[in-house]
């Protein structure tokens, strides 16, 4: 028994139809489920490894600065202290 060649040009042509159809909807279906992650991303304001990097950086190089701050305040605030006592010395004196 022989197949109708006709027959089976119908139907590759119409499985091939299918597969064709199911994936422009995988692809659409793929770009919708992207669209909607990266809303949701944008929305949580996530930043990447690269600018938390930089961000830390900058934070650990204000920490620092703050730091050395203190001590110079702290060693201006000694100066004054000891210039003011010197005064009120001379001053009882």
């Amino acid at each position: 028994m022989a197949i109708d060649q006709a027959i089976l040009d119908d139907v590759a042509e119409k499985v091939a139809g299918g597969l064709r159809l199911i994936g422009s909807v995988k692809e659409e279906a793929q770009a919708q489920v992207k669209s909607l992650l990266e809303s949701a991303f944008s929305e949580l304001d996530i930043v990447n490894a690269e600018r938390m990097q930089v961000a830390e950086a900058m934070l650990d190089k204000t920490r620092q600065q703050m730091a050395e701050l203190e001590a110079r305040i702290e060693q201006l605030e000694a100066t004054a202290l000891k210039k003011d006592s010197k005064k009120t010395a001379k001053k009882a004196s």
